[in-house]
């Protein structure tokens, strides 16, 4: 192991700089592609449509902003500062993104250098440069983006205050922490890790142990303080940094959940899978339930309550979603709950030629932990961002949006063993060498049972429902298509077909079959509105819907 404190060698700067480039370059071509040939690039989803607008009000002078952070606010933030020097448009918040995640790979290199040596951080960080998972989400406004950045920050400042301590630099960690936090709520749970460090690691004394965990707390009390302090202000006291987790713990838990995020079924389809539909959904509900109007943190705090209720009263079905949720963490599925990485995967070059994805990397990281599980001292805070990640899946679901901060910490340890498997090699001990690639071929199966149930039907349907707001109608068509080969019966896939159809205007018959399609489904499903609207379509087109076609089902 290189020393941690030596200054980077000539091969360093120039490895690092090289990757940076390579991963800038990555990320820029898939920005060109994206933006020839993914419609959300034109319209983003969700919770990116509310960050830019979020940004573009912080960039003109709106910085307090009206009711309680619903969503990460250190990235809106981050976005406002972008657009107040280059102008509020989502290209120059995408080119943002891309200079941060090749940041992240010359950081991987600093922390990589310090826990391993030169090679495993060079190795790691060409990984990260050329992940398919992290190329895609730079190409949206996704927090995760300034997540990642962070925990990295975070990783490289409680090392040098281990190494050296001192108060600046303990405090430094916390602030860090901190701001992390305020990029990623969730990331305030990794502060037990960093306090009980000196615990594990050194023989230092309760008064200096005591000095220090003040410090952290200092640190990411000034970091949160401000987030904290408005949000009382303006809309709800008990709201921390955003709200969200009682929702997103009940996304999670739930008798219909599969791992990931998803929707209780009895809730209608297209609500469920609309994001703002759905968060209305949760609102009203919960205010029903409790018969008034609840604030940001009570609806939070109504949807952990029903959580909780779950759990207690089906706990043998908990325990078995827990266990497919440990399963899907290490799986190779790319789990997504707005956009979905697979796919969207045809429309950028970039994404189709053979990148580094957690189905390579996945079983080289379970065995990397198995190999230095010894050295968890030395690596602790390795393992204790990949644990806390675990965890968070655990309570909430497993997403690959979220899993990708823990990335950089799994990369490390899959490059050290596979630099691990390269010495035994080299140096003849067969042996070793043997047991290793077993370890191997053990993880490769976990990594890649066949747990994900996900069959893509919403995410083709989300894909034609933004061509057809383009006018693009023949990939609208295609793509409901797509979306209605994998769900046949889902009736409003249908009818924005027979919408699609209509639209382009070149045939009545295919518009007029598709009708009779959504007629006779909404009939056996006893949805009425789409019935009537069925009825409505297909006398504009000169059909008179009194009974539905024979066989069409």
């Amino acid at each position: 192991m290189s020393s941690a404190r030596a200054a980077w060698s000539r091969g360093e700067k120039v490895g690092a700089g090289v990757i940076f480039a390579a991963a800038l370059l990555l990320r820029l071509l898939h920005l060109r592609e994206i933006g020839l040939h993914d419609p959300f690039f034109e319209l983003p989803a969700t919770d990116a449509r509310l960050y830019h607008q979020w940004a573009i009000e912080i960039a003109g002078g709106d910085w307090l902003g009206e009711g309680v952070f619903v969503l990460a606010p250190l990235y809106a933030y981050f976005l406002g500062l972008v657009y107040a020097v280059f102008g509020a448009g989502i290209q120059a918040a995408l080119i943002a993104n891309a200079l941060v995640g090749a940041l992240c790979c010359v950081l991987v290199v600093a922390v990589g250098r310090r826990l391993f040596d030169r090679r495993v951080a060079l190795i790691a960080s060409a990984m990260i440069a050329a992940d398919s998972t992290s190329i895609f989400f730079g190409g949206m406004l996704a927090a995760a983006n300034l997540a990642v950045p962070l925990v990295l920050l975070l990783l490289l400042a409680a090392q040098r205050a281990h190494e050296s301590p001192s108060a600046a630099r303990w405090f430094g960690a916390g602030l860090v922490l901190g701001l992390g936090a305020l990029a990623w709520q969730a990331l305030l749970l990794f502060a037990p890790y960093l306090l009980l460090w000196p615990v594990f690691s050194e023989n230092w004394s309760a008064s200096r142990r005591a000095r220090w965990a003040a410090l952290v707390l200092m640190g990411i009390t000034v970091a949160i303080l401000p987030a904290a302090v408005r949000n009382h202000a303006v809309a709800d006291p008990f709201t921390l940094v955003n709200v969200g987790g009682g929702i997103s713990s009940y996304a999670g838990n739930h008798p219909h959940a599969q791992g990931g995020y998803g929707m209780p079924r009895r809730y209608a389809r297209v609500v469920a899978d609309a994001p703002v539909e759905r968060r209305q959904l949760f609102r009203e509900v919960a205010e029903q339930v409790e018969g008034r109007e609840l604030g940001p943190s009570e609806i939070s705090a109504f949807w952990a309550r029903e959580t909780l209720e779950y759990i207690s009263t089906n706990p043998g079905q908990w325990l078995r979603h827990e266990v497919r949720k440990f399963g899907l963490f290490w799986n190779a599925a790319e789990l997504w709950n707005e956009r979905s990485p697979v796919a969207e995967r045809a429309f950028s070059w970039v994404r189709r030629v053979p990148l580094i994805s957690f189905a390579v990397v996945g079983p080289l990281a379970l065995l990397g932990m198995g190999i230095f599980a010894r050295e968890w001292r030395r690596l602790y805070l390795v393992y204790a961002v990949i644990e806390l990640h675990l965890i968070l899946s655990l309570i909430f679901s497993v997403l690959a949006r979220d899993r990708m901060s823990a990335l950089p910490a799994l990369y490390l340890l899959a490059s050290a063993a596979a630099c691990w498997l390269w010495d035994r090699m080299r140096s003849r001990r067969f042996r070793a060498f043997a047991a290793g690639l077993v370890g191997l071929g053990l993880a490769v199966w976990l990594v890649h049972l066949p747990l994900s149930r996900e069959n893509y039907a919403m995410a083709y349907y989300r894909l034609g429902d933004r061509f057809a707001q383009l006018e693009q109608w023949d990939a609208a068509i295609e793509y409901f298509g797509r979306s209605l080969n994998r769900d046949p019966g889902a009736v409003s896939t249908w009818s924005n077909l027979a919408l699609a159809f209509e639209a382009r205007g070149d045939s009545n018959q295919d518009a007029t079959h598709t009708w009779l399609r959504v007629l006779d489904l909404a009939r056996r499903q006893e949805l009425h509105l789409h019935a009537e609207r069925a009825e409505r379509h297909l006398r504009d087109l000169g059909h008179e819907p009194l009974v539905a076609p024979p066989g069409a089902h």
